[in-house]
Order: C-alpha cells, then sequence, then structure tokens
C-alpha cells in the first residue's frame, strides 16, 4: 500500500519566530562584523599614528622650515647612554638641529650645497679610507665611526656626537682595501641599528649637518684678521685670596718675581719658568682664565694685575708686552670658531623658532 506523505502546516506563528531568529542572526553577525572592524581599525590607527604621522609632526618650526619627530628621536638615541639624563640630553639635540638647520639655511643663501658625493667621502674619511690617497688637512668635526663600533661592540654606552676639531690631518695613504672599508662600514651601521635603532640615512644626515657647518664657518676665514692684538703674560697662582694679597705686598716690598712664583704658585707648569704664559690673544686669555683675566690688556707694560679670581684660584698677572701678533693655527682656528659661533648666536635671536609641544 503506497504511503502518502503528510505536509507539515507551516503557521503564522512559526514564521514570525523563523523571522525574529533570523534578524537576531544579522544582528550578531553584524554586530560581530563592526567589532573586528572596530578592532582593525584602531589597531591601524595605531601603528599608522606612531609609523606615518607622529614621525612626521614637527617638534620645532625654523623659520617656516620644520625639525620632524623621527629626526628628533634618531638623533636622541645616538646621543643617550645609561648614564645620561634624557631630558637635558633630548634638550641639547633639539638646539643641535635648531642650529643645524640654521647654518643649512644660511649656507643654501650663500650657494654652498653638499652632495651625496660629499657625503660619501665624508664616511670614508671618518673610516680612515682614503682612494685617492690625499685626505684633507684641514681641522675636521666628523667623529670616527669605527671607533664608536668598536667602543659600542662591548658597551651599552650611547656614542658621543660631540664634535671637537682634529688638529692633525690623518695618514697620507688608505691602510686598507674597498672590500675592507666596506666590511667595517656594514658592521658599524648594524652596531647603529641594533644598538640604536638608527639608519644609515641617520648616519648620512648627522655627516651632512656637520658638513655644511664646516663649510659655512670657512666663510669667516674672511672677516677673522690674521694679526691680533696680544698680550705676554706670567703669572702666580694661588688656592685663597689672602695667599695671593701676601704674594703682592711681598712683591711691592721687592722680592723676586721669579722666586715668588717658584715657591708660592700652584701652576707646576710654570713655576720653575718665573710662571710666563707666553703671548696670548684675548678669546685665548678668556678661555683659560674667564673673563675678568680680560682687564689685563687694559693696563701699561710692567704692571701686576690682580689678584683676580678664576675657576682655578686666585691669579697675579704681570704684563710684560703686548700688540699686534700673527696667530698661530690654533689661536686662528678658534677665532674663526668664536667668530661663527657669534653669528650663530645673533641668527637664532633673529629667527622665528617655534618649539611644539606635541
Amino acid at each position: 500500500m503506497k504511503r502518502r506523505r503528510v505536509k507539515s502546516l507551516v503557521t503564522k506563528k512559526h514564521l514570525a519566530r523563523a523571522k525574529r531568529e533570523r534578524i537576531q542572526r544579522n544582528r550578531i553577525i553584524a554586530s560581530a562584523v563592526t567589532t573586528a572592524l572596530l578592532i582593525i581599525g584602531i589597531l591601524g590607527y595605531g601603528w599608522v599614528d606612531t609609523q606615518i604621522i607622529k614621525p612626521r609632526q614637527p617638534v620645532a618650526i625654523v623659520d617656516g622650515q620644520e625639525i620632524s619627530n623621527r629626526e628628533f628621536q634618531s638623533r636622541v638615541r645616538l646621543a643617550l647612554s645609561p648614564e645620561s639624563d634624557p631630558f637635558s640630553v633630548s634638550y641639547r639635540v633639539l638646539n643641535e638641529l635648531i642650529d643645524d638647520l640654521l647654518i643649512q639655511q644660511e649656507a643654501h643663501r650663500l650657494g654652498i650645497t653638499v652632495t651625496v658625493a660629499d657625503i660619501d667621502r665624508a664616511i670614508q674619511r671618518a673610516f680612515g679610507y682614503f682612494p685617492d690617497g690625499t685626505p684633507t688637512s684641514a681641522p675636521t668635526s666628523t667623529p670616527d665611526p669605527t671607533e664608536l663600533a668598536e667602543a659600542t661592540a662591548t658597551s651599552t654606552a650611547g656614542p658621543s656626537l660631540t664634535v671637537e676639531p682634529m688638529s692633525t690631518p690623518r695618514p697620507t695613504a688608505t691602510s686598507y682595501t674597498k672590500e675592507a672599508f666596506e666590511e667595517n662600514f656594514y658592521n658599524f651601521l648594524e652596531v647603529l641599528a641594533d644598538q640604536y635603532e638608527a639608519t644609515e640615512a641617520d648616519y648620512r644626515a648627522y655627516l651632512e649637518a656637520q658638513l655644511y657647518r664646516e663649510r659655512l664657518m670657512e666663510t669667516f676665514e674672511d672677516v677673522v684678521a690674521r694679526e691680533q692684538e696680544q698680550v705676554w703674560l706670567r703669572h702666580i697662582r694661588v688656592e685663597e685670596r689672602e695667599v695671593a694679597q701676601e704674594v703682592l705686598a711681598r712683591l711691592d716690598a721687592g722680592e723676586a718675581w721669579e722666586d715668588l712664583a717658584a715657591e708660592s704658585s700652584e701652576d707646576l707648569l710654570t713655576k720653575d719658568t718665573g710662571g710666563d704664559l707666553g703671548w696670548l690673544p684675548l678669546m685665548i686669555l678668556i678661555e683659560r682664565y674667564d673673563q675678568a683675566a680680560a682687564l689685563v690688556f687694559e693696563v701699561p707694560i710692567g704692571d701686576i694685575v690682580g689678584p683676580i679670581e678664576t675657576q682655578q684660584g686666585w691669579h697675579l698677572f704681570e704684563v710684560i708686552d703686548h700688540g699686534e701678533r700673527p696667530l698661530d693655527e690654533y689661536a686662528y682656528f678658534q677665532a674663526v670658531q668664536s667668530e661663527f659661533s657669534s653669528w650663530l648666536s645673533d641668527k637664532r635671536e633673529s629667527s622665528d623658532i617655534v618649539l611644539v609641544d606635541n
């Protein structure tokens, strides 16, 4: 006997319940998709903000030109060490970057440029590789990355980017091959990446700034005289004012300067030669003995000036002679650097510099 299929009855109640269930499922799916999209959006924005937006935000604006957070952070990482104060390092680095930008702006105004080839040669010079065999004999302020890489390989201390002139040129011929230089440079870049999160571009940017500084400073050689007024001095240095006054009283009583210098002066380098300091231009005198010592330029030959207090103690200065004399190479370099520093200080005062608090 053939069995008949009985159709189930679909009521309005069943249809309403199915519709409600379908709506609920759609809402759950929509909620899940929305939540997932929101999470992806937050993560994506966080990545974009960290990797793109914030690095491009300025930390300072100098005459309308921005210094990016990326530049600032990379230079800070290079300058930090475990013992250093992050705030003071950050403040110093920010001021260095402002100076670098002012220097670059002035260099461009004067038509001074630094090319990729110039930076390549600076890298070779920094590593002691001279393919042409003739390095410049001018004082250089480029730090030696070979020493930096060796030092950081065994220490967690950060590298110092403080620039100091080198008074002697490097050897006149390269001591190793191009392949060895490239290997050393590659190892150095690995140290920068591993320990300071810095890139080759960061290092090249630093060298570019130093080259602009050097080349702009060279333009100040035309305004610094090779001959300047100098004074020939000898001095007696003691620790206490009362002792200096006693020595001065004995000089007034007729005792010999040479005898009192040998007996009382605490300057071990000059006490046995009567405290002879030789010829000194004003800037070197101030550099060694503070601004107060400049008084010796205002008194006649043979006068004794003092007691004068400096960071080293109390001094009596005797003026042996003064007059126009040629500067030696070190004094001339210091004079050019002083003139450059004065210009830079005035430039900062006259420029529109905005620090961005972000």
